[in-house]
């Protein structure tokens, strides 16, 4: 699990820059292990972005969809 320190935003980790999947996340399985809570993600065959609001790092991760989109 990636872990934020003072100054430094760990690349890959959805923080840095939005990270792609195509179609919509799976829970507790797309990117467990590399994001942390608040990364971003866009679908890219939907054009949707999530956030992910909650994981542990190992063995659940959850994705929320931003906002109304259609």
């Amino acid at each position: 699990m990636a872990v934020i320190e003072p100054g430094n935003v760990l690349g890959g980790s959805g923080l840095d820059a939005p990270l792609r999947n195509a179609g919509a996340p799976t829970v507790n399985v797309t990117y467990l292990g590399v994001a942390v809570v608040g990364s971003l993600l866009i679908d890219t065959t939907n054009g949707k972005l999530y956030i992910c609001t909650a994981t542990n790092g190992t063995s659940t991760i959850t994705w929320t969809v931003v906002g109304a989109q259609t």
